[in-house]
């Protein structure tokens, strides 16, 4: 997982949710690729959570956060009907990107994957660009919300 200042505690977003039928391949166990679906759902709850939403602060301003890396280390299996936590939370917010970070548990706690993805801010054109210069205000309340951890 990336390193850095990770926001944890009241920080933290948790999202409870029971893992369904479909989310398990053949053999009864969690299907690995579904985990990056949860961490979109994290990535958009821990937006929402600080007030920030997705489609009205990024998307609906042709900003889109695009995936330029992503991580998962899975550590226990979980299967269907478990209830499962999942915790977001950032680890590093620049002018050019911003990283997440994942934390899946079971209902004791137990950490059954861990995991990240790091993202860039694109234009609608598909290219890449600084939001301090482009958007100041909005990195202003990124900076305010979320705080800073890096440089350019």
């Amino acid at each position: 997982m990336k390193t850095g200042t990770e926001h944890k505690g009241s920080d933290a977003v948790r999202v409870e949710f029971t893992v369904r039928w479909g989310d398990c391949d053949a053999a009864g166990v969690t299907y690995y690729a579904k985990y990056f679906d949860w961490f979109t759902d994290g990535r958009i709850a821990f937006l929402d959570q600080v007030g920030l939403s997705y489609m009205d602060i990024f998307h609906n301003q042709g900003i889109e956060l695009v995936v330029i890396d992503a991580f998962c280390r899975y550590r226990l299996s979980l299967r269907p009907v478990e209830k499962v936590i999942l915790e977001t939370s950032i680890t590093s917010l620049t002018r050019t990107r911003i990283t997440f970070a994942y934390r899946v548990l079971k209902e004791d706690n137990t950490v059954t994957a861990e995991g990240s993805t790091n993202h860039a801010y694109v234009d609608d054109r598909g290219k890449p660009f600084n939001i301090a210069k482009r958007y100041p205000s909005l990195w202003e309340e990124l900076s305010r919300k979320i705080g800073t951890t890096g440089g350019a």
